[in-house]
């Protein structure tokens, strides 16, 4: 019995971060499509970065420029969304467990 709530607490854990990097990729996917404020924020550095550890796969996939001199990055906005099924389907299994 403590197993199955030792791994519904890990799961929740493993939800919760999720989450909470999922809403930091949708934060910075809105931010990018405004120029001005992310060359003011010196984003540059750590999109390059978080570009280069998404897989080769979808990385720099589904780039529209935005009316507003920024750019939109499908391949954020993808992994935000596989981030938010994790969170999800990690919370339906901790319950299941509890």
């Amino acid at each position: 019995m403590q197993g199955r709530r030792a791994g519904a607490v890990a799961l929740m854990v493993v939800a919760w971060a999720a989450r909470v990097c999922a809403i930091a990729l949708c934060a910075l996917t809105v931010v990018l499509c405004f120029s001005g404020l992310s060359a003011h924020l010196n984003l540059v550095g750590f999109v390059v970065d978080l570009s280069r550890a998404l897989p080769s796969v979808i990385a720099g996939y589904g780039l529209v420029a935005t009316p507003m001199g920024g750019v939109f990055r499908l391949d954020f906005a993808i992994v935000a969304g596989l981030l938010f099924l994790l969170d999800y389907l990690c919370t339906r299994i901790s319950r299941v467990l509890r």
